[in-house]
């Protein structure tokens, strides 16, 4: 869609030319657009009057956005700037060329494997975020993309609770989906819904429900649209039990009951990737999360003194372990 005078005014926020509306959402539209200083394409959302013009709301978005724009990862679509003047505020995103989630399946499962190495990711990604204490508060398919090189981008890290879920277009830089449709509160964890205090594990709660839907091709909800959903399993028995595994303890209902943290969730994924590509007998290119597991394994195959030396190293440690006093 082209920029038009009935789109938006001005057609220049700061040093960043308006081009393209790309979506709409409470936060205001969001645009494509050039930055002028550094010569690169980005996406800004012009936030709405409605939160620029109130003084306290102003204060607590921008404060969000800053320790949001703290967070570099590169899983995570990075916010360079708030945009700030007497009558203006807007948000200056990385922009992502590609699909989301949503669009990328197309209603279908991906293969467990793309999963996995996606699930990777996005517990990297939250980590990061958890990391500077920056919740996310709304992961689902519409607020991941999918880069033309099949990397996932976490989108409107920080600003979850204040993104309308209404969507973006495919180049967007960030991402909103309706309730309705293919959205829904089942991506919240049960402490989100029931307004309870929130902390890292509701975002955990959330991706098990999108890698639920991944592997599935259904969304994590039962018949009723409220009961529990089906074991992925139960969806297709070639899930794999350490996939199950992994869905099943980051949707734990209680928290106490889920990973504590995103690391221990990424480390098994990983895990789980290097499993598959033994079990798949190299048959398939090994996913990236592997790669470097694989190129160790090669590095011993290539040096048997190596495979001796950390025979004896294991040897020395069990001896140790053994003979030295306890307590």
């Amino acid at each position: 869609m082209t920029l038009n005078k009935n789109d938006v005014s001005p057609e220049q926020l700061g040093h960043y030319t308006l081009l393209e509306r790309v979506g709409d959402g409470s936060l205001g539209p969001a645009f494509r657009a050039r930055d002028t200083v550094l010569g690169r394409t980005v996406l800004v959302r012009n936030v709405d009057e409605r939160f620029r013009g109130e003084p306290v709301v102003r204060a607590h978005l921008i404060e969000q956005a800053r320790a949001a724009a703290a967070v570099s990862h590169p899983n995570v679509a990075r916010l360079f700037e708030v945009g700030e003047g007497p009558d203006e505020l807007f948000l200056v995103f990385e922009f992502v060329s590609g699909q989301t989630l949503d669009e990328a399946r197309g209603g279908q499962p991906l293969g467990v494997r793309q999963t996995v190495a996606l699930g990777v990711q996005l517990a990297d990604a939250l980590g990061a975020g958890h990391a500077k204490g920056v919740l996310h508060l709304d992961v689902r398919p519409s607020t991941i993309m999918l880069s033309r090189r099949g990397h996932a981008k976490l989108l409107d890290l920080g600003l979850g609770t204040w993104a309308a879920r209404t969507p973006l277009s495919s180049t967007s830089g960030s991402a909103d989906e309706a309730a309705g449709g293919t959205g829904g509160d089942w991506y919240q964890s049960p402490e989100q819904r029931g307004g309870d205090p929130l902390d890292g594990r509701s975002d955990l709660f959330s991706l098990g429900q999108v890698l639920h839907e991944m592997v599935t091709g259904r969304a994590p909800v039962g018949a009723d649209g409220h009961q529990t959903a089906p074991r992925p399993s139960e969806v297709n028995a070639e899930i794999p039990t350490e996939l199950e595994q992994i869905v099943g303890r980051a949707t734990a209902p209680r928290a106490a009951d889920r990973y504590q943290s995103a690391a221990p969730m990424a480390a098994e994924l990983r895990s789980l990737a290097a499993i598959l590509d033994v079990r798949s007998g190299d048959q398939e290119p090994p996913t990236h999360v592997a790669v470097a597991a694989l190129e160790s394994g090669q590095r011993f195959a290539r040096n048997p003194w190596l495979i001796v030396a950390a025979a004896v190293a294991v040897l020395a440690a069990a001896v140790w372990f053994w003979l030295s006093p306890r307590g």
